[in-house]
This record gives structure tokens, sequence and C-alpha cells, in this order.
């Protein structure tokens, strides 16, 4: 488990607040912090939604909160979604960086800092709806999205909040001096094909490791990683089986920064 170190604001909050981080499975919502008395939960860091529906009216007048729905649930139950909007966040996420010239593991930092806005009504958006009345979900704006290691900040350029994005960009940066090493760069993970969340998405093979060396394209993961088991980890998850991706490209490619073999 970690503790995430944020700030957070909106327009009745200005507070450092603590987020919980289980890191466990994406689908068990493994982010979590409790503010003014309302605990909010998500798979990833844009994602809040309320914990306890019995607290939305409570909720709403603490906190700008999108209602969706209903939605169908398991064996056609009807259920709602409750996110968390119109907030900025400004959130630290520690990880390590392995330096190149000594091979010596350091601490570093991934800085992601956003603000969610009311939607632009000229920009397009994935339709919504409550109780038949569409809704719009914030504009996501984010301002940085960075590395911190051994006293260098390596900056992505494409302020964007999907990991899978701005992290390639970051292990482009400080390729010559060091490399990131988390779930991200190992060798025994893989996005799905079908999508994913902006963080958390992470398919882990460790347990179908020589399946994972025959991947090198897309035919390749349909044919030997499809149906197999997988865990679901977040991209700066770490465990004691990591290993640099440099046997083979995966169905992802290679991550740069990595030296390959």
């Amino acid at each position: 488990m970690q503790i995430l170190t944020a700030h957070f604001k909106d327009e009745l909050h200005d507070t450092f607040i603590e987020i919980v981080n289980t890191e466990k499975d994406a689908q068990d919502d493994p982010l979590s912090f409790t503010l003014d008395s309302i605990t909010f939960r998500g798979s990833s860091l844009g994602n809040f939604q309320l914990s306890d529906e019995t607290q939305y009216d409570e909720a709403k007048e603490k906190f700008h909160i999108l209602k969706a729905g209903p939605y169908n649930v398991g064996d056609n139950t009807a259920g709602y979604l409750y996110t968390l909007q119109r907030y900025a966040l400004d959130v630290e996420i520690p990880v390590k960086v392995l330096r190149k010239r000594d091979g010596c593991e350091l601490p570093a930092v991934i800085h992601l800092s956003f603000e969610y806005k009311e939607h632009d009504m000229e920009k397009r958006q994935s339709i919504r709806y409550c109780d038949d009345v569409r809704v719009y979900q914030d504009d996501v704006k984010v301002s940085d999205f960075s590395l911190l290691a051994d006293g260098a900040k390596y900056s992505s350029t494409r302020k964007i909040p999907a990991f899978d994005l701005a992290l390639p960009d970051i292990c482009r940066q400080m390729s010559k001096e060091y490399y990131l090493k988390s779930c991200f760069t190992c060798q025994y993970s893989e996005y799905s094909p079908y999508g994913g969340d902006d963080y958390g998405s992470m398919l882990c093979y460790r347990n179908n490791k020589e399946e994972c060396l025959k991947v090198h394209n897309k035919d390749d993961y349909f044919e030997y990683l499809e149906d197999k088991d997988f865990e679901m980890r977040q991209e700066t998850f770490l465990c004691e089986e990591y290993e640099p991706r440099n046997k083979c490209s995966g169905y992802r490619g290679f991550v740069d920064g990595v030296d390959h073999l």
C-alpha cells in the first residue's frame, strides 16, 4: 500500500490530502481519499466516484458531483455513477529509476497536475444521460506530467493524463542516464489491444513468462496471450519479478530507455 501526497482544490477546498493506493486490481478501485467526511474511490487519478451513494445529497453540497445513469449492474440492477468534477489535483507518485552509469537504484517521483473544468460545448464528447437527460462531463487540462529523479526533471511534452502516452516521452528524454523501473518498463506487461484507462491498465503476465517472450506484434499477442490469465496493475507498480523489457518487443513494442539485448 502507498500513501500519495496530493493537493486538492475546488470552490470550497484548498488543502493537502492523502490518497490511499492499495495497488490492487483496477477493478477494485484501489485509489481513495476522504475530505469533509466524504470518501471518493477510483481506479485512476482522474476518475473518482462517490464511495457511498447514500451520501449524495450531503456530498453535492460540498463538491461538484456529476450524477449519471442508471446503468445496468450485474443482473439488471439499476445503478448510478457519482463522479467528482470541477476540481484541481496535484499529486506525487513514488517510483524507482536505475542510473545507468553505475546501476544504482534511486527513488524518484512522478508528478501529475491537472484540473477539471466545465465542458466546452463546442467540443465533442461521449454522450451520457441522467434519467434520460443528457449530462456533460468536465474537460480535463493537464499542466504538468513529469518525473523527478536525482535532481533532474523530465517533463512530458504531451499534456495528457494517459500514462501510456506520457511515459514513453519521459523515458526517451532520460534514456541516456536513467530508465524507469516499474510495470511500465517490465518485460512481462502489456496493454490490452481493446483499450484501457488513463492509469492502472497494465496487464501483468508474470505467470506466463514463456508465452510473453513469444510476442512481437498484435497477431502474436492474440495467439499466445489473449486467453492467458493476467493481473491488472498500475504503470508505477513494481514487484520482485520485474525484468527489464529487453528480451522481446511484446505487443506494445520496446520502451525507450531500457537497454536492448
